[in-house]
């Protein structure tokens, strides 16, 4: 999709979970290979916002981390790091690291007309998801500069200054794997090497 670039929100601590989130393993690959793979396939440039883990491997894929100044400053901070290595591209998406199904994710958001600011996934519960949303870049770049300050924001202090279209989804489709019963619930593996 041109003039789409995709940022992945996996800077946390992983308090939740007894090893880092992101390793856990669904159908041969990583949570972060998951997301990564799903937002290459329609996007350029893709960010990782958070630090490069020692198990990622550089199979080729055009990625690029980056990791807020200082380090675990929440969501909004790795979102404003993000920022400035999207260029000039005209929508972005935000996902979350921890989807359990990234690509069913960027499907829906891609199928949805983009209104407003841009399009964020309901959950069941009619909760709205801003990590698994695509944005207008000008929009969102404002949002946050009208901030002043980005460390320990929450992303929904930005999503409330932007006129978002809300598409509801399919409860499987806006799961999180951030607690040991939900990747129990999709299956997801915690290799032994699970450190940052």
């Amino acid at each position: 999709m041109a003039g789409t670039a995709a940022v992945i929100l996996a800077g946390g601590r992983s308090t939740r979970m007894p090893g880092n989130k992101l390793a856990l393993v669904i159908d041969g690959r990583t949570l972060l290979e998951r997301a990564v793979a799903a937002a290459t396939a329609v996007s350029h440039p893709v960010v990782v916002a958070g630090p490069r883990p020692h198990w990622w491997l550089d199979d080729g894929t055009d990625v690029t981390f980056v990791v807020e100044d200082p380090p675990f400053g929440g969501p909004v901070a790795g979102i404003a790091a993000a920022l400035p290595r999207l260029g000039d591209a005209d929508d972005v998406f935000l996902l979350a690291g921890d989807l359990a199904d990234p690509a069913s994710v960027v499907r829906l958001l891609c199928d949805a007309e983009l209104a407003h600011d841009g399009v964020v996934l309901e959950d069941v519960d009619g909760v709205a998801q801003p990590l698994a949303g695509r944005y207008r870049l000008a929009a969102l770049r404002a949002a946050v500069e009208r901030l002043g300050h980005v460390r320990n924001v929450e992303v929904r202090t930005v999503m409330r200054s932007l006129s978002l279209m809300r598409l509801p989804a399919p409860e499987p489709v806006t799961r999180n794997v951030d607690t040991p019963a939900a990747a129990h619930a999709v299956r997801a593996i915690m290799p032994r090497a699970s450190t940052p």
